[in-house]
């Protein structure tokens, strides 16, 4: 059919009635494959040979998307089996940010991404969900999100930053060896330990708690506090530049497409990754201007995505933890 004739549609998810901590079954909806892939390399499941729990979350999230408060926290009863009291649920989630589905538009209407994403033999409805979810966890550690402050903790940042790029740990004692492991197993463990603890640290001092109490709840989990104008912060909230944004846009998708190859079905359409993931970013309003979208740019060659990928090639991204996905 041509393609400027086809009309596309996205599959909606099917209504189920599974608990996020039922995440293992969320593994039998079709449309999450993408989302499925994509998370397992990037927010993995600590117990070896398990799914995933990020799908479960964006399913949830996908599905409360336009929800009003009152409708989100009766779900929240539903799925989650909280204690909370409405009123507690509005004070302690008055900064929800719900998911945002917007560019669905744009997405379908796309006639140069829809003939690439028909190239690549990509499901048109799973890539949606992929796009949202890739979108959705970036925002969730990028826009107001609470990560670890340089200034506050340099050495422990530096520590995260290296057992992130680490494939092996050695402890000393005394200045000799006494330990040390290998195992990616072992070190992804650390690092999810590493973060849970940033977001029970956040949690204290983002709590109703006087100074007094939140001094002896983080003298009980061992929390640094600091001399600073905020005393208790571990972090503030933060946001990433938008060129991070891109750049772990490019990543997870880079990695998605990666044993991927497309075959010539219109003479219009483009099997350049970079070009399909610049044109996605593009979608999802991360660039602006148009240039994104193009093959080319005055007769030459779109570089942009590879241009600025090469620019930051030797940067470490930042530490990060989110609200959401990271629990």
């Amino acid at each position: 059919m041509d393609m400027d004739k086809e009309v596309l549609k996205i599959e909606e998810l099917p209504i189920v009635n599974w608990n996020i901590d039922e995440y293992y079954q969320f593994n039998d909806i079709e449309l999450l494959d993408y989302v499925f892939e994509v998370a397992d390399e990037y927010l993995p499941n600590l117990e070896a040979g398990n799914p995933s729990c990020a799908p479960a979350i964006f399913y949830n999230r996908y599905m409360e998307r336009n929800l009003t408060i009152e409708e989100r926290y009766e779900r929240h009863k539903m799925f989650f089996l909280s204690n909370e009291t409405f009123e507690e649920y509005q004070r302690f989630h008055s900064d929800y940010r719900k998911l945002n589905d917007s560019f669905n538009d744009i997405y379908l209407n796309n006639r140069d991404l829809q003939l690439t994403i028909k190239a690549f033999k990509l499901d048109v409805s799973k890539l949606w969900y992929l796009l949202l979810f890739v979108y959705d966890y970036i925002e969730d550690i990028g826009t107001n999100a609470p990560t670890v402050g340089k200034t506050i903790l340099d050495d422990f940042n530096n520590f995260i930053t290296k057992l992130d790029e680490t494939t092996g740990i050695v402890l000393k004692k005394n200045g000799r060896k006494c330990h040390e492991t290998d195992r990616e197993d072992t070190i992804k463990v650390i690092q999810s330990a590493l973060q849970y603890y940033v977001k029970s640290y956040n949690a204290i001092v983002d709590s109703e708690y006087t100074d007094d109490v939140k001094k002896e709840k983080l003298k009980e989990m061992g929390g640094i506090v600091n001399g600073s104008t905020h005393p208790f912060r571990l972090d503030g909230a933060y946001n990433l530049p938008i060129t991070y944004k891109k750049w772990k846009f490019a990543d997870m998708f880079t990695y998605f497409m990666k044993d991927r190859k497309a075959k010539t079905i219109h003479k219009n359409e483009s099997r350049d990754r970079l070009l399909f993931i610049s044109r996605l970013i593009y979608t999802v309003g991360y660039e602006g201007s148009e240039h994104y979208n193009k093959e080319y740019i005055e007769d030459y060659k779109n570089r942009l995505l590879s241009n600025l990928l090469r620019k930051y090639r030797h940067e470490q991204f930042p530490i990060v933890s989110g609200k959401y996905y990271m629990r």
